[in-house]
């Protein structure tokens, strides 16, 4: 299905790193994108948002968009850039707000699957926030539970019908893609560079990119409601520690997402659930 195959190092341009964040909620952390304890760990508060902003304009980094990223090389100070994923409603009506404030633009992956759902973004709103200078990528259509586990004709199908249903809303090609879940596999990115999208953002702690059959694949550093300011700068800044740390605890987790299957998901489900209902 793949013919061709090309798996390398992208050695052309400074290594950059990826910060990715979900929602911002006012009060109720259901208002905006996928409900239930698991979302609700990625979904700050407003004014947590706002410090977490803060704290990113604290260091020397200032973020950047994937085109600016394409012109710098190797040589350049390591680029920061910002993600959004899921396609929340937060992200047309707290998130770009915060971030024009500051002057910035952010990459926002849409599940399009829900576009115009309750708590998430309308096809206007997806619009307008391209008018705006913001970047919208495919976040897949329906959000697999594990991307990884699902067969090549329907990674192609998730791709290419999300592609297809963002590109038909902007009137021009969609070619960036995150994947949903934290679960990325070799075949996640051959099905990506087959539907057409030449970038593509995981969930592994790296700075490192790499390439895919010309698809330049990047990994991200995830930003939890819990995560302390500390780190949010320590990654921002590049610190090499930080970044080495993130990446052992993902190498952890992921040994426990492997062995436990469906079964992890379940049962972690339960109890954030259930977290989230008593916090309610």
């Amino acid at each position: 299905m793949y013919p061709g195959t090309l798996i390398g190092r992208e050695e052309t341009a400074a290594m950059p790193r990826v910060l990715t964040y979900h929602d911002v909620v006012e009060e109720h952390p259901d208002a905006s994108g996928f409900p239930g304890g698991g979302p609700a760990l990625y979904k700050l508060p407003t004014r947590e948002f706002a410090r977490h902003l803060d704290a990113i304009a604290s260091t020397s980094a200032s973020p950047i968009l994937l085109p600016q990223l394409k012109g710098s090389n190797a040589d350049d100070l390591a680029p920061l850039l910002i993600t959004f994923d899921d396609g929340g409603v937060s992200a047309a009506n707290i998130i770009a707000d915060a971030l024009e404030r500051k002057g910035w633009r952010g990459h926002f992956f849409v599940t399009t699957d829900y576009i115009g759902r309750a708590g998430f973004m309308t096809a206007a709103q997806i619009r307008d926030l391209t008018s705006r200078g913001h970047i919208i990528g495919t976040h897949s259509c329906s959000h697999p539970r594990r991307m990884s586990a699902c067969s090549p004709q329907i990674l192609c199908d998730e791709w290419q019908r999300s592609r297809m249903v963002l590109s038909e809303i902007l009137d021009k090609p969609v070619t960036v893609g995150s994947v949903p879940g934290g679960y990325y596999s070799e075949s996640i990115a051959l099905a990506a560079a087959a539907s057409g999208l030449t970038d593509l953002f995981t969930s592994e702690p790296t700075t490192r990119m790499t390439m895919v059959n010309g698809l330049r694949v990047y990994g991200r550093f995830s930003i939890y409601r819990r995560t302390p300011l500390s780190k949010v700068t320590a990654i921002a800044s590049g610190r090499r520690l930080a970044i080495m740390r993130e990446a052992i605890t993902w190498e952890m987790k992921k040994v426990l997402k492997i062995a436990g299957g469906e079964t992890y998901l379940k049962l972690r489900k339960m109890i954030l659930d259930r977290q989230h209902r008593y916090l309610l």
